[in-house]
């Protein structure tokens, strides 16, 4: 699992948001596009994004 996925989940359970932390997990990042569509893996993009700090991500949000 992408490590930036795995910080995903932990933030979701830890807001107690969602139903299904994990699903919901998988579609932000795939629809961010840190993850390929229908696949658990990080693209160049989530690769480099999970490899920074939360600090950082959080300075430098994705482009849309």
């Amino acid at each position: 699992m992408p490590r930036l996925l795995d910080k995903a989940v932990q933030r979701i359970k830890a807001a107690g948001s969602a139903k299904n932390p994990w699903a919901a997990a998988v579609a932000s990042q795939q629809k961010a596009g840190n993850l390929k569509k229908g696949t658990l893996q990080a693209t160049k993009q989530g690769q480099m994004r999970g490899s920074k700090s939360e600090a950082w991500r959080q300075a430098h949000p994705p482009k849309k």
